[in-house]
Parts: C-alpha cells; sequence; structure tokens
C-alpha cells in the first residue's frame, strides 16, 4: 500500500488490460429528472469491461441561478470533476513513483458569463480563465513534483476532454401515450451565440485529498465579485474495481451529471416558455474512458474522456419535431457543452509548504512537446537495457 492505494492491486489491473483490451473499457452512465428545485442525478451501474459495476449516488442539482439556497449547480459540478480528476491523477502518479503524499489540495478556478437569471449569455467564451493550484506536501524531490504535474496535464481523464477539442452525440426521444418511442439522432450543437452584457460569476472548486483515490470538494460561486455560496463539501471516490472505497460519484460521473442537468433545467424552460406540453422529463447520459490511454499504453487511444452521448427522453403528443428542436437549442446553450467541444488551456501553479514550486501553461503544445520528451527517455531506457543485455 502506499498512499492508500494497493499498489499490487493497480500492477495485476495492468497485465489484466494487457492481456484483455476489453477490460480496459469502462462505460459510465447518469440519469437526470426534475427535482425540487432543479434537478436531480442518479448515478448508474457502470461497466467495466465485462464487469457491472454497480454505482447508486444521488446528486440535487439548483438551476444554474446562482442561488443562495439549494443544491450543487452545473457550473460548479464541472469545476469540482476537473478537480477531482486532477488530484486523483496526481496521487496515481506519486504513488507509481514511490512518493509518500501527507497532503495534497488542488483548487480550480475558472468564469462565465451569465445574465440576470444565471445563465450563461453563450457566444465564444463558455467556461475561461481556468487555473489549476497544485499544493503537494510529499517526500518527493520538487523535480519529481514538476514532472507528476505535467504527466497528469497529459493523462488526467478530464482535463483532457477540456483541453482537446471534443465532440458529442444528441438523441431525443418522445414517448406517445400507448409507451411506443418516437426517436431522432441529432447532430451536435453549436454553441448558442452571445446575448447582452453579462455578469461575470467567478467559479471555485476546492479538491482535499483524503485517503487512497477519495477527496472532498468544497465549491463556491461569487457573482460579481460578491462570495454567494459555499456548499457543504461533496464527496468523490472511484469504484473498488478502480482502487476506490465507493464513497461517491467519480469525476467523470461528476461531469456526466453536470452536463445532464442543465440539459433537464434548458429543456423544461424552453418548453414552457413555447408552451411544448412535456411530462416525464429525463436526460439519460454515458461516456467512456480507456484506462490503456490514461495508462499511456497506446498513442491511438484516447486519454481523455469521451464517447459522450445525451438522450432526452420526454413524454409528448407533441410532434417529434419539437422536442428536437428543445433539445438542440437546450445542447447549445449547455456552458459544459460549449466547453468541450473546443480546445482550451489551463494555468497551473504548484507549491510546496516551502513556497511556489512552479508554473506552466497546460495546452495542446505542452502536451505534444512532454509526450514526445516522454517518448525520448523511454526509447533511451530500452536501448540501454538492450545493450545491457548483449554484454
Amino acid at each position: 500500500m502506499r498512499n492508500g492505494l494497493d499498489i499490487s492491486g493497480a500492477s495485476e489491473l495492468v497485465h489484466e488490460i494487457g492481456d484483455k483490451p476489453a477490460e480496459a473499457v469502462i462505460d459510465f452512465h447518469a440519469s437526470a429528472v426534475p427535482g425540487l428545485s432543479g434537478a436531480e442525478v442518479s448515478i448508474r451501474t457502470a461497466h467495466h469491461g465485462t464487469q457491472r459495476m454497480a454505482r447508486s449516488f444521488r446528486i440535487p442539482f439548483t438551476q444554474d441561478s446562482a442561488r443562495r439556497l439549494g443544491g450543487l449547480s452545473s457550473y460548479e459540478a464541472a469545476v469540482a470533476a476537473l478537480g477531482a480528476c486532477v488530484l486523483i491523477t496526481h496521487v496515481h502518479g506519486y504513488s507509481a513513483r514511490g512518493v509518500t503524499i501527507t497532503s495534497l489540495r488542488v483548487t480550480v478556478t475558472a468564469a462565465v458569463e451569465v445574465d440576470a437569471h444565471g445563465r450563461w449569455t453563450g457566444g465564444e467564451t463558455a467556461l475561461h480563465d481556468l487555473r489549476y493550484l497544485v499544493e503537494a506536501d510529499c517526500d518527493g524531490s520538487a523535480d519529481s513534483v514538476r514532472e507528476v504535474s505535467r504527466f497528469v496535464t497529459c493523462f488526467s481523464p478530464n482535463h483532457r476532454a477540456f483541453l482537446d477539442e471534443g465532440s458529442y452525440r444528441l438523441a431525443a426521444v418522445a414517448v406517445r401515450p400507448d409507451g411506443t418511442p418516437d426517436a431522432a439522432e441529432l447532430d451536435r450543437a453549436d454553441p448558442a451565440p452571445a446575448g447582452a452584457n453579462g455578469t461575470r460569476l467567478e467559479l471555485t472548486a476546492e479538491l482535499t485529498w483524503e485517503y487512497g483515490v477519495q477527496a472532498t470538494a468544497t465549491t463556491t460561486f461569487a457573482p460579481g465579485g460578491e462570495l454567494c455560496r459555499e456548499r457543504p463539501a461533496l464527496v468523490v471516490d472511484q469504484s473498488k474495481q478502480m482502487l476506490g472505497l465507493d464513497r461517491g460519484p467519480n469525476p467523470q460521473e461528476l461531469l456526466l451529471a453536470a452536463v445532464s442537468a442543465d440539459l433537464t433545467h434548458q429543456v423544461r424552460a424552453l418548453a414552457a416558455r413555447r408552451g411544448i406540453p412535456l411530462d416525464g422529463v429525463e436526460v439519460e447520459s454515458s461516456g467512456r474512458l480507456d484506462i490503456r490511454g490514461m495508462l499511456n499504453v497506446s498513442a491511438d487511444i484516447p486519454a481523455r474522456f469521451h464517447n459522450l452521448r445525451f438522450a432526452v427522453r420526454a413524454e409528448t403528443e407533441a410532434p417529434l419535431a419539437d422536442l428536437t428542436g428543445l433539445v438542440r437549442e437546450a445542447a447549445s446553450r449547455n456552458v459544459v457543452l460549449a466547453t468541450l467541444v473546443r480546445a482550451n488551456s489551463v494555468r497551473v501553479d504548484l507549491r510546496s509548504p516551502a513556497g511556489p514550486l512552479d508554473g506552466f501553461t497546460s495546452d495542446a503544445g505542452q502536451v505534444t512537446e512532454f509526450l514526445a520528451e516522454v517518448a525520448r527517455k523511454q526509447a533511451a531506457t530500452a536501448a540501454g537495457n538492450a545493450l545491457t543485455g548483449r554484454r
């Protein structure tokens, strides 16, 4: 054990996926339905290769109106999902290098422009000004801390989903009175055009390492620079198959929840404004993680969280075209989806108890450069081993 991780278990997992690549693929699922103050998201059973992973968590969401009371907003969940994934990948990186952690904290800050109702104003700037502050107290050298953080920016699945230009799939399902589904697959929606000038909403998620791959996330938002609310801590954890303790949703599930909750809010609000009757609204979401990409087994396998799909199901007698229009527009107004479909950059600052260590910008160029450096080191090591073997 190191840092609460079963190192032998991790080694067995790596060997297993080497022999059986299908076991490296994990499909996560969530569903959102209307709740008392917005939406309620249920984390569903995941599939890890041929195994089913029981996942049963519920997260109450408030509408993105920056209410002082209520559940989590999708904005807060998105930055928490980023920070949690970055933190957990740091834990794996330190543990693989034999570094013992005393404490680890990742603070994510971001901004979004919102209207008077707290809704994203649209346009080219979705979530922006993303920054990570990584504070590590460990027995590793300063160079090892720097190397781990650069490794994380290449292989943290949620970070890469935000960093890379991505995509997603949409579906609309109208359930008729006799129970018959009327479905349509939709193209990805372009982000909504920019509206009137909005207010800058400052978002903060503070992730604190607890044990193994478990962390607590505390989120705050500050419209116009005035602190509005600090939400009680949310536990983020992995399944037991992923070396966790099953005490909370994992970062990928939290990201799905953020998108699904917002789609639920938007579809209902748009339907009400247009007089389209909808009952039993539910947003089903899924996404895929391939551990081989996360572990740099093959450059052809994406490290990022991918294969994102969102299906909006509703009981209605309205024409299917009406529902597809609502779904497409709701997706175009979803700030997380608008962020995921473009390439982004993140400022990363590192700190130890002795003070600042380093700072760099994580973007596509930084990832390419670091991966090339890793490949050169691996090639040099392989050549050295071959030479030693010949002697």
